[in-house]
């Protein structure tokens, strides 16, 4: 990496990312052009997916766009567009987001300067884009990786105004869940860690992870040491108190419903309800003495969708009730225009799913709402 006052020249594509990382404090003091060769040819090779890299950049607060004309600028659409025309190797120029604060900004609360930095470098992109999923990826990234939110979340503080507007309820059960500290033998039952940045993220904090799903997935880290197990949940093939912690957001939601989309051959069952409070129960059957079980599920008014239900709080007390759950912690946190806000659980009472293709008018993507709580076994 050469390094003069006004830019920064990057060569080697594989091991660009890794430098601008181990640097960035340095380079954003003094905010030269930062220059990376960026080759998703030679990416793949050394086992490194180049969408990652990309998306690493946005959660370092940078901005990569190709010095070459005519390609896009959305790290979705760029890696798609040098594959589809052949070009293995194009130079990045990597751009600070976060600019010095204006006067008025800097007399801000340190939380309301975070949303606002926040909203900066993750603008909305409409759903189900590679825009989206980028962005979504990056936003995600940053708030389970940077210092200054997981304090946040672990304390249950309020969160700052505009975080996560426009964006699934993921953007706050990912942070809320990796504020938790897992830790020991991990099983993720439903497999909604199952992708690479969430993966690569927990790794180094865990001794295993284990996903449980009913099908294969069409992606798999067994190269990364994830271990995979295809089973329902309401009869899992596994050794009582073997867990340390189990994670299960946003699937029991689905338990006892209409599942062929997921692969499953069976009807809907008559009482959903007693089915996830059956599957909740092994959940905790598998985790140690001492371990805990981490989920969560859509919530405000009780909805049924086919596929899955949202839970009310009448239906979430059924639900702890029925797996004769005792210690728990709970938090909620619900969308607005503002952003994702933790808020009472009688707050959201009246929060409605947004089941259409595109966002809502005050910005919803899916859940308006979810509870997410933390079982103690």
């Amino acid at each position: 990496m050469a390094v003069d006052s006004e830019r920064v020249q990057i060569a080697d594509g594989a091991s660009a990312h890794l430098e601008v990382a181990a640097a960035i404090e340095r380079l954003d003091r003094t905010r030269p052009q930062i220059l990376a060769e960026f080759s998703p040819p030679g990416l793949r090779a050394a086992q490194v997916d180049p969408v990652s890299v990309l998306d690493g950049y946005r959660a370092l607060g940078l901005r990569a766009r190709a010095t070459a004309g005519g390609l896009p600028s959305d790290p979705g659409e760029l890696v798609l567009a040098l594959d589809a025309a052949g070009i293995d190797s194009v130079t990045l120029s990597l751009e600070f987001v976060d600019r010095t604060p204006s006067a008025a900004e800097r007399r801000l609360s340190a939380a309301r300067r975070l949303g606002r930095t926040s909203a900066r470098r993750f603008p909305r992109a409409e759903p189900r884009s590679s825009s989206y999923d980028a962005t979504h990826r990056a936003l995600v990234s940053s708030l389970i990786g940077e210092q200054g939110w997981q304090p946040i979340f672990a304390a249950g503080e309020r969160l700052p105004a505009g975080l996560g507007a426009g964006f699934d309820e993921r953007v706050v059960e990912y942070p809320w869940l990796f504020s938790r500290g897992l830790r020991g033998r991990v099983l993720d039952a439903g497999s909604v860690l199952n992708h690479r940045h969430l993966v690569e993220a927990l790794l180094p904090a865990v001794a295993e992870l284990t996903i449980v799903t009913l099908a294969p997935e069409p992606v798999a880290f067994t190269g990364l040491g994830v271990s995979y197990l295809y089973a329902d949940l309401r009869a899992l093939p596994l050794r009582e108190d073997w867990f340390d912690e189990v994670v299960c957001l946003s699937t029991l939601e689905h338990v006892g419903m209409d599942n062929s989309g997921y692969g499953a051959s069976e009807t809907r069952s008559a009482d959903p309800g007693a089915e996830a409070a059956q599957a909740l129960r092994e959940l905790l059957r598998v985790v140690r003495p001492g371990g805990r079980v981490h989920f969560s599920v859509p919530f405000g008014r009780r909805e049924d969708h086919g596929w899955f239900r949202q839970f009310d709080r009448a239906d979430v007390d059924a639900l702890l009730g029925g797996a004769g759950v005792g210690r728990h912690e709970e938090a909620v946190f619900r969308h607005s225009r503002r952003g994702w806000r933790r808020c009472a659980a009688g707050r959201a009472a009246g929060a409605r799913y947004n089941a259409g293709p595109g966002r809502a008018r005050d910005g919803a993507v899916a859940a308006r709402a979810v509870y997410c709580a933390t079982v103690f076994a």
